[in-house]
């Protein structure tokens, strides 16, 4: 669905605060959009790789969270999120949106809150305190590196010769969102341990993607 704005171009400076209470709104009849860094994070934190995870919890090629029959998140529990330590960025922003353009200038949008909604806004912060608080950075850092990823996709694509598929002019490609089954065979194929650590699996990810596009 489409969500009003209140306040665009915003940056890190403007005066914002939100006051949560729990209401739940927020995790119903919306697209989750999640990244392979963040399905890596939900995978580990459910205990499953991220092959499994995506078939279970994702639509769309990977790129999107599962929605209920009623709409809501597939990971909304009695109590709220169930998996509240390792949300998506966009979870962890709202009622903020962030925009980065292909220069990799970002800025923030205020968004309207839906109807039933019980949180408040205020301009008791900064946007730079509200991330802090939301532990956004990490999340942050890996989607710009995502983002800038898709963008040298995109131009191999444009670049191709028509006569050849999608496939074709990214061979590997299909199967990209899949983070352990990618780092998996780039290491295997240069003799490399597969870190454990996430944001080390995300950079070695990245590389085994980088060397599809040639």
């Amino acid at each position: 669905m489409q969500i009003p704005v209140q306040r665009v171009r915003l940056d890190e400076s403007a005066m914002f605060g939100f006051t949560c209470r729990r209401c739940k709104q927020c995790c119903r009849d919306k697209l989750i959009q999640v990244n392979p860094y963040e399905s890596a994070r939900l995978s580990a934190f459910l205990g499953i790789g991220t092959t499994e995870f995506l078939k279970r919890y994702t639509v769309r090629n990977g790129t999107y969270l599962r929605l209920l029959h009623d709409g809501t998140c597939c990971f909304l529990g009695p109590e709220g999120c169930s998996v509240h330590p390792h949300r998506p960025l966009v979870c962890r922003l709202y009622p903020l949106s962030r925009h980065v353009t292909h220069t990799g200038e970002d800025w923030f949008a205020e968004l309207e809150t839906e109807a039933g909604c019980r949180g408040s806004y205020h301009r008791g912060g900064r946007i730079t305190e509200y991330l802090l608080e939301q532990g956004a950075e990490p999340f942050m850092t890996a989607a710009d590196r995502y983002l800038n990823l898709i963008w040298e996709m995109m131009n191999t694509v444009d670049s191709c010769s028509e006569s050849n598929s999608f496939s074709a002019c990214l061979p590997g490609y299909l199967n990209w969102m899949d983070m352990d089954a990618v780092v998996t065979d780039y290491c295997r194929r240069r003799n490399l341990q597969v870190p454990e650590d996430i944001g080390k699996r995300a950079r070695f990810h990245i590389e085994a993607l980088r060397s599809f596009i040639g």
